[in-house]
């Protein structure tokens, strides 16, 4: 039963990757965009370059935040990074997300945990950010570097 298991993570695993679906978290070159100020749990967010796409004046990214801590999951699952799809309105000022894949390492280079499946942009539920926290950096480090175009990839 062990063995069935750990076939079906390492299976899981493998699938995503092919399709995909946590793939980008495997060969991508992470740019620090912030770190939390908070030194009981240390928090990074991270941008892959290569992923920033404008289309329909919303900017998509794939984003990873990673912990200093074991953050734990619905399922209690613990994990300590996770990577995802980020929408953004740059001219509202809001964003949304989805496709969250869990990680147990910080690297986001383990199999994954935990995977959710991606969402139709309009589907999603945009939400203002707050002056000072890491929702508004992620928006002005996206939006003031990439945010002027429309339609075209970075």
């Amino acid at each position: 039963m062990i063995f069935l298991k750990t076939l079906l993570k390492q299976s899981a695993a493998y699938v995503a990757l092919c399709c995909g679906l946590s793939g980008a978290a495997y060969a991508t070159q992470w740019k620090l965009i912030t770190t939390s100020s908070d030194h009981t749990k240390i928090t990074h967010w991270y941008v892959d370059p290569s992923s920033i796409v404008i289309e329909s004046n919303l900017l998509q990214a794939r984003l990873r935040t990673a912990w200093s801590t074991t953050q734990y999951g619905p399922d209690n699952t613990s994990y300590q990074s996770t990577t995802y799809l980020n929408f953004i309105d740059c001219e509202r000022r809001t964003i949304a997300f989805t496709g969250n894949t869990y990680f147990s390492d910080k690297e986001s280079t383990s199999a994954p945990v935990y995977q959710e499946d991606a969402q139709p942009v309009g589907t999603l539920r945009f939400s203002a950010v707050r002056p000072g926290t890491p929702g508004e950096i992620r928006i002005n480090y996206l939006c003031q570097s990439h945010g002027t175009s429309s339609n075209k990839v970075i």
